[in-house]
């Protein structure tokens, strides 16, 4: 399957750099990452230069299904874990805050995006879900837990996270993600 964005999009092309250059800030690639940076960096006025080695979005970035959430698989109980309940917290909230900025700046360009809940779900592992759930609620997140969905298919159940961010690659009515 291609990805919508190779079969769409009209990206930039640019001149290769030559010579030499000084700059305050190097970044290196041109995913959404690196595009993100010199963003944030050009609306500050702060000098900076962004290198790609073959073309812009063309990496990672090109396979992207434009899922913005901060619901990424069952992780949620495995940091509860491994880094305790505050620390697990401020990545939810930091990741949160992201999905509100990439809102934010999407609000006022015809990128197709949707604020809709994002599910992550398993086929047959209740013990999963309830160990997220449990993870999630040690944290204060609101959140769903689900046994069934808008699915073809019955599922052991599902975590849902409610206003994530959906992009026209990934338009559904919910998002959903088996882990």
């Amino acid at each position: 399957m291609d990805s919508i964005w190779t079969e769409t999009a009209v990206l930039p092309h640019f001149k290769s750099l030559e010579g030499n250059t000084k700059t305050d800030v190097l970044i290196i690639g041109g995913g959404i990452a690196g595009l993100l940076c010199a963003y944030f960096l050009q609306e500050r006025g702060v000098d900076y230069l962004l290198v790609e080695a073959d073309h812009i979005c063309s990496g990672i970035t090109k396979n992207t299904t434009a899922k913005i959430t901060s619901q990424h698989g069952l992780i949620y109980h495995k940091l509860l874990k491994s880094i305790g309940c505050e620390r697990t917290k401020l990545y939810l909230q930091a990741n949160e805050q992201a999905v509100q900025k990439y809102y934010e700046l999407c609000r006022n360009i015809d990128c197709d995006f949707e604020t809709k809940n994002s599910y992550v779900y398993s086929l047959n592992n209740r013990k999963k879900i309830e160990k997220e759930a449990y993870a999630l609620r040690k944290t204060g997140f609101d959140f769903e837990i689900t046994d069934t969905g808008e699915l073809p298919f019955s599922i052991a159940g599902a975590i849902g996270f409610k206003n994530q961010e959906i992009g026209r690659a990934s338009c559904r009515e919910r998002v959903c993600q088996y882990v």
